[in-house]
C-alpha cells in the first residue's frame, strides 16, 4: 500500500505549483494516470526540485508497471525531503521487486518517523508475509488495524495473511470488513474471487471478480474473471476483460499476472473461444502477441500464435512464429508438425516432409505427422515407405486408446475399408467436437410449416472450383411452386462465369464472406431453413463446424466431401444404390438418402470452347493410344501407377498423359516410370489450364484410367462430358466408388473393375480392341446427345426434390432422420441396346 498524498511542505512553492498538484492528484487518483503524468510533468519543467511532484511522479510510474524508472524519481524525492510517505511507496516498489530486506528497511525508517503511519504497517505485514514470517505479518497487521480501523487496506492485509496460510473462511471475514467500510474496494473483491475459485466455486467467485474487473490494468483480476465466466458457461463474455487487461498492462505486470496459477489456461481459453465459432484470429493473436512480449520464450504462445496465423492464411508469418519456436524448443513436436502443416499450404512439399520426419524422430507415435506425411509424400509422387507408413497409421488408428485427431480426407486417399474409415473419422470427429465450442441453438428442434420448402445450399465453393462447375445448373432447376431457394457462399467472389449463373439463378444468393461461424448460422436461421446441404464438407477453406450449430431441423453432407463425417452433426449424407450399395450403411454415421440412378449433379449447360483442339498443341503424338488421366496427384497411388505401368507396357504406341502436379511431382513420377522400363518420351505431363480450355483437349485421348482408392468425381464428369471413355476401378468406400457410378448411370458397367488386375486386364483389352472401344464411345455420345441417364440434369433434380420432399416431411413430424431410397422417376428416353462382351474374368463383378 502507498500514498497519492502529497507530504506536508515546510515551505509552500508557489501558487501555480500549489495548483498544479492539486490538478495532477486529481487525475491520479482518477487512474488517469498518463494525464496526472503530463501535469507533474509541467510542474517539474518549473519546479524541477519539487519533492512531491518527484514522489508522485514516481508513484504514477509505479502504477504503470515501470518499477526501474519509478524508483529512479522516488529516489530524487527522498535526496530532496526523506519524508515517510516517500520511504512507504519506495518500499512498494522494491517488495514488488522481490528487493524484501531494502523494503522491510524502509519501512522501519518510515514508521520510526511517523509512529501512527497505518500504511506501512500494511506493506511491512505485506513484506512479512512474503518472507513467510506469519506471526510478524500478523502483529504488523493488527498494529495496522488498530491505527486505522476505517481503512479498508488494512483490514483487506490481515485477510491476505489469512488467506495465505490457507484459513479461507477468516480470510473471507477479514475482506467482508474492508467492503462494508468501502464496497468499492477492488483488492478484497479480487481476493475473495480468488478464494472462491480456489475452491471452485466459479458462481461465487464470479459476483467479486466482476467488480474486481473495475480496474482495467489488473491482469491477475482479469483471468480468474475469464477463467469464472468459462466454468460457468459465458464463453463470450470472457474476452473482454482479458482482452481490455493485456491492452492495459505493460509486460512487466502482464509477466507477473501470467505467471499465476491457472493465467495461461484461462488465456487459452480466451483464445479458444475466439478462434471457434467467432473466427475472430486477428484477435486472438494480438493476445497471443501481447502475451509473448512479457514472455517471449513460451512454447505454448509462440506454437498457438503460429497455429493462428495460419488460420488466417498468413503462412509467412506462420513459418517465422514456429521457427522461433523450435529455435527455442527443438523438440516440440507439435510446433514442428504445425510448420510442417504450414509448408504444405504454402505449396514447399519437401521442406514440409523434412518437418514430419524430424517429428517422427523426436517422437515415433505422433500420428499427425505420420498422416500429414503420408498425404504430402503421395501429393508429390515420393512413395518410397509409403506402404509402411500406412499400415503403421492404421495400428495407430485401430487402438481403441489411442487420442490424436488426423485428417480423414488424406485417409480416404490411402484406405479402401469404408468401415475402418467410418470407425476412425468419427472417433477425430468425437474429439475435435469436444473442442469446438459451438453451442446448437436452443431451439434447434424447432420445425417449420411453410408451404414451400427452404432449401439451403452453403459452400465456401462458388468460385472457379469443381463444385460450382457441377451445380451451375442445378439451382434454376429447382420448382419454385414447392421449394425456396437459398444459396450461401462464403467463399471468395473470383468473378468466374460459373459463379455469376449461380448467383443469378438461385432465388436468393447470400453472400457471407468474411462473417463468422455463428454469424451465419443466426443468419440461416433467421431465414427458416428447413434442409440445409453443406457443399464442400471437410474441405480446404471449409467451415463444417457451423453445423454443430444445427441452424436447420435437417442437416445434409453432399458433393464436395465423399464419405462419413462421424459427426452427428449431419442428418443425412447424399448417395445412390451404387455408391453406398444396400447393407452398407453401417459404415455411415448419416443415414443415406440415396437417389435413384448417380449421387452426382451435372450442368449440361456449360459453355463449350469453340476452338479445335489437336494433339499437336499439346505435343501427343498422332498415331499414339492415349492414356489420360487429369486428376490432382495427391489421388496417384504407387500401386495406381503401377498397375499404369503394366497398362502401358501392355498396349504398343501407347503413352500416359497427366496433369502437372506440384514441384519435385514430375521429377519423381519420371524416376519411377524410367526404373520400370519405360521410355520417358511415354510419359506425357501437360500444364494444368482454365477448365474451359481444359475440357477442349480432354477429347484427344483415347480412353482415361482412374485413380483408386480415391476415385474421380468432377474430373470423371468433365471426361464424360468430353465423350472420352472412363475405366474406373472400385472398392468399398464412397471415393473408390464416385466413377463407377456415373458409370452406371449412363449405362456403361463395362467400364468399371473391381481389383487391379481386373483395372490392368480392361484397359489392355479396349485398347487392342479398338472396335469395342469406339462402340462405347458412340454409346457415351448418344447418352450425352439424348440428355439421358446421368445427363438428364432436370430428372436429377426432380429426383433430389422427392428426397428432400420426405426428408422435410419426417423432420416437420418431429421424426428422426431414417434412410431414405427414393424412387426413379418415369422416363421416356429409350435406352440404347447393346453390351459388350469381355473375355471371361475369374472375378466376376460383385456388388459391397
Amino acid at each position: 500500500m502507498n500514498s497519492t498524498s502529497p507530504a506536508p511542505a515546510p515551505m509552500a512553492p508557489a501558487e501555480d505549483a500549489g495548483h498544479l498538484l492539486e490538478q495532477g492528484l486529481a487525475l491520479h487518483r482518477a487512474s488517469r494516470i498518463p494525464e496526472a503524468l503530463q501535469v507533474y510533468e509541467v510542474l517539474l519543467s518549473r519546479f524541477p526540485e519539487h519533492a512531491d511532484a518527484l514522489h508522485l511522479t514516481g508513484e504514477a510510474l509505479w502504477r504503470q508497471g515501470r518499477p526501474k524508472l519509478a524508483l529512479n524519481w522516488v529516489n530524487r524525492a527522498i535526496a530532496s525531503s526523506p519524508h515517510p510517505f516517500y520511504f512507504n511507496t519506495r518500499a512498494t516498489i522494491l517488495m514488488h521487486m522481490g528487493l524484501l530486506a531494502e523494503s522491510q528497511q524502509d519501512l522501519r525508517r518510515a514508521i520510526k518517523a511517523l509512529p501512527n503511519y497505518p500504511e506501512a504497517y500494511v506493506n511491512l505485514s505485506a513484506v512479512y508475509r512474503q518472507q513467510k514470517k506469519f506471526r510478524h505479518a500478523r502483529e504488523a497487521a493488527a498494529e495496522a488495524t488498530r491505527l486505522a480501523p476505517q481503512a479498508p487496506a488494512a483490514w483487506n492485509n490481515a485477510g491476505a495473511i489469512d488467506m495465505e496460510q490457507d484459513r479461507f473462511e477468516e480470510a473471507v471475514a477479514q475482506f467482508a470488513r474492508a467492503l462494508a467500510l468501502d464496497p468499492g474496494y477492488l483488492t478484497a473483491h479480487k481476493n475473495i474471487g480468488k478464494i472462491r475459485a480456489h475452491q471452485h466455486d466459479w458462481q461465487g467467485a464470479l459476483a467479486s471478480l466482476e467488480q474486481a474487473q473495475a480496474d482495467p490494468c489488473d491482469v491477475e483480476a482479469a483471468c480468474l474473471l475469464a477463467r469464472a465466466l468459462v466454468h460457468c458457461g459465458r464463453h463470450d463474455d470472457a474476452v473482454a476483460p482479458m482482452q481490455r487487461a493485456m491492452r492495459h498492462a505493460t509486460p512487466e505486470v502482464r509477466a507477473r499476472a501470467l505467471a499465476e496459477p491457472d493465467a495461461m489456461a484461462a488465456l487459452y481459453g480466451v483464445c479458444a473461444t475466439l478462434e471457434g465459432a467467432a473466427m475472430r484470429f486477428a484477435e486472438s493473436a494480438e493476445l497471443y502477441r501481447l502475451a509473448l512480449e512479457s514472455m517471449p520464450e513460451q512454447e505454448a504462445l509462440l506454437n498457438n500464435l503460429g497455429a493462428t496465423n495460419f488460420r488466417q492464411g498468413h503462412y509467412d508469418a506462420a513459418i517465422e512464429v514456429l521457427r522461433k519456436a523450435l529455435a527455442l524448443h527443438p523438440r516440440q513436436v507439435l510446433a514442428r508438425c504445425n510448420l510442417g502443416v504450414t509448408y504444405v499450404m504454402a505449396g514447399q512439399s519437401e521442406a514440409a516432409i523434412a518437418e514430419f520426419e524430424q517429428c517422427l524422430r523426436d517422437d515415433p507415435d505422433f500420428m499427425p505427422a505420420m498422416v500429414w506425411m503420408l498425404g504430402e509424400k503421395t501429393h508429390i509422387a515420393r512413395w518410397e515407405g509409403v506402404p509402411e507408413l500406412r499400415e503403421r497409421i492404421a495400428a495407430h488408428l485401430d487402438n481403441p486408446g489411442n487420442e490424436q485427431t488426423v485428417s480423414s480426407f488424406i485417409l480416404m486417399s490411402n484406405y479402401d475399408d469404408a468401415k475402418r474409415l467410418k470407425t476412425w473419422t468419427q472417433r477425430s470427429a468425437t474429439l475435435a467436437d469436444a473442442n469446438l465450442g459451438i453451442r446448437p441453438f436452443a431451439d434447434a428442434a424447432t420445425r417449420r410449416t411453410a408451404p414451400r420448402i427452404r432449401v439451403g445450399y452453403y459452400s465456401f465453393d462458388f468460385r472457379n472450383h469443381p463444385v460450382a462447375h457441377l451445380t451451375a445448373e442445378l439451382f434454376g432447376l429447382h420448382d419454385r411452386h414447392a421449394f425456396e431457394v437459398f444459396v450461401y457462399s462464403y467463399g471468395p467472389d473470383d468473378g468466374h462465369p460459373a459463379r455469376t449463373r449461380i448467383a443469378a439463378s438461385a432465388e436468393h444468393f447470400v453472400d457471407l464472406q468474411g462473417q463468422s461461424i455463428q454469424q451465419m448460422a443466426e443468419r440461416i436461421r433467421e431465414d427458416e431453413i428447413d434442409i440445409l446441404i453443406d457443399l464442400s464438407g471437410d474441405t480446404r477453406g471449409a467451415r463444417p463446424q457451423l453445423m454443430a450449430c444445427r441452424a436447420a431441423p435437417a442437416q445434409i453432407m453432399w458433393l464436395g466431401y465423399m464419405g462419413t463425417s462421424g459427426t452427428p452433426s449431419y442428418d443425412y449424407l447424399v448417395s445412390d444404390n451404387f455408391l453406398a450399395p444396400p447393407g452398407t450403411e453401417d459404415c455411415y454415421t448419416e443415414k443415406l438418402l440415396r437417389l435413384p440412378e448417380t449421387f452426382q449433379v451435372i450442368d449440361t449447360q456449360r459453355p463449350v470452347n469453340a476452338r479445335q483442339a489437336t494433339r499437336a498443341d499439346h505435343g501427343l503424338p498422332e498415331d499414339a493410344f492415349v492414356l489420360c488421366n487429369f486428376s490432382q496427384s495427391f489421388k496417384i497411388q504407387p500401386e495406381t501407377f503401377d498397375a499404369w505401368v503394366r497398362i502401358v507396357q501392355g498396349i504398343p504406341h501407347a503413352v500416359l498423359w497427366l496433369a502437372q502436379g506440384p514441384e519435385g511431382f514430375e521429377h519423381n513420377l519420371r524416376a519411377h516410370w524410367e526404373r520400370a522400363g519405360l521410355a520417358s518420351g511415354r510419359l506425357i505431363v501437360s500444364p494444368r489450364m482454365p477448365v474451359e480450355q481444359h475440357l477442349a483437349r480432354i477429347g484427344l485421348a483415347d480412353l482415361f484410367i482412374d485413380t483408386f482408392p480415391y476415385s474421380s468425381g468432377a474430373t470423371a464428369n468433365d471426361v464424360l462430358w468430353s465423350g472420352v471413355p472412363l475405366l474406373a476401378l472400385t472398392g468399398t468406400t464412397m471415393v473408390s466408388r464416385m466413377a463407377g457410378s456415373l458409370l452406371h448411370a449412363i449405362g456403361l458397367s463395362e467400364l468399371v473393375a473391381t481389383d487391379h488386375a481386373d483395372y490392368v486386364r480392361k484397359a489392355v483389352h479396349f485398347a487392342t480392341h479398338r472396335g469395342e472401344l469406339a462402340a462405347l464411345r458412340a454409346r457415351l455420345a448418344q447418352a450425352k446427345d439424348a440428355r439421358r441417364g446421368y445427363f438428364d440434369t432436370p430428372r436429377f433434380v426432380r429426383h433430389l426434390e422427392d428426397g428432400f420432399r420426405q426428408i422435410a416431411a419426417r423432420s416437420r413430424a418431429g421424426l428422426p432422420a431414417a434412410h431414405i431410397d427414393v424412387a426413379a422417376q418415369p422416363d421416356d428416353k429409350q435406352p440404347i441396346a447393346g453390351i459388350l462382351g469381355l473375355p471371361s474374368t475369374s472375378k466376376a463383378q460383385a456388388a459391397i
